[in-house]
């Protein structure tokens, strides 16, 4: 591997214990530079500075980005990073950190930075959602969600989120639910169009750290694993949410149907997330990225 220059982006705000990580990040420089990685450090300050400093970071000749983070600033760098050819790696920082726990890291600090020592990597093929009324993109390593999910995530309140960590989206999803009604729309696959009032495009295996909704997806296969729910009734997605909770949602029950695709077309009036970020509403279109990015892996 040649010479290894890399920026550590941080957001100092994620987790539930943020304001301790300014005071650490100086610590975990010193642990790269220990481990022969030449590293120079950025806070990020807002949405969307990850992937203007990831995209600088690229084009000055850093061959790798390390993210100290959780997923959602993970998808951020992710921007700045296509189509280039620098390396990622995760120090997992956040809430729920799924992107870690799917491609089985380390959740503490001295075991990712071994991780990244080692330099074995990985490479992933990505997803994309493509608004089909501005043409904006906006790529992900695990999954696009469609209807409940999103809605859920646009209730999520961040201060709950910073106090009581991944519970703040059971405790948004259950309080939706009780006035929940679904908004059907059509989602077209393969030539064949299908209505559903709730979908995952999935990318990987894991939804969440807790649940298993495309538990066939495979985050290193150029393919999404797509899961279709067509159903109005709060009762039965509770149902659902049970199962996914006990290793995954059946496709031998009504209304549930698995795909599989590398392209996806959803018209209708629901919300759209990504990796647990929303990004706005249908129309779009969900394909697998051209672009594959190499990450640090156990």
């Amino acid at each position: 591997m040649s010479k290894r220059r890399a920026i550590l982006i941080a957001n100092p705000k994620t987790g539930r214990y943020g304001s301790r990580r300014p005071a650490q990040l100086e610590t975990l420089c010193d642990y790269l530079r220990a481990h022969g990685i030449e590293v120079q450090q950025a806070s990020t300050k807002g949405p969307g500075d990850a992937t203007q400093i990831a995209a600088r970071a690229a084009g000055d000749g850093y061959n790798e980005v390390i993210v100290s983070g959780g997923d959602g600033t993970i998808n951020e760098v992710l921007q700045g990073m296509i189509g280039t050819r620098t390396r990622f790696g995760i120090l997992p920082r956040g809430t729920g950190n799924v992107l870690a726990r799917e491609l089985q890291l380390p959740l503490n600090t001295r075991g990712a930075i071994e991780v990244l020592a080692s330099g074995r990597l990985r490479r992933l093929h990505l997803g994309c959602a493509i608004d089909q009324v501005t043409g904006a993109k906006r790529y992900f390593f695990l999954m696009a969600g469609v209807g409940l999910d999103a809605e859920v995530v646009k209730r999520v309140r961040p201060g709950l989120k910073k106090r009581i960590g991944k519970a703040a989206f059971w405790y948004s999803g259950l309080g939706h639910l009780t006035d929940w009604e679904p908004k059907p729309f059509e989602i077209k696959i393969d030539g064949v169009t299908y209505s559903a009032t709730f979908a995952t495009i999935g990318k990987a295996a894991s939804y969440g750290s807790d649940l298993c909704v495309t538990p066939r997806a495979r985050i290193d296969r150029p393919e999404f694993e797509i899961c279709l729910v067509d159903s109005h009734s709060r009762l039965r997605y509770l149902r659902l949410l049970s199962q996914a909770m006990r290793g995954g949602m059946r496709e031998d029950k009504p209304g549930i149907r698995f795909l599989r695709a590398t392209c996806a077309e959803a018209v209708g009036d629901s919300a759209v997330q990504v990796d647990g970020e929303l990004i706005g509403k249908l129309p779009m279109r969900f394909e697998i990225a051209p672009q594959s990015i190499e990450v640090f892996v156990p």
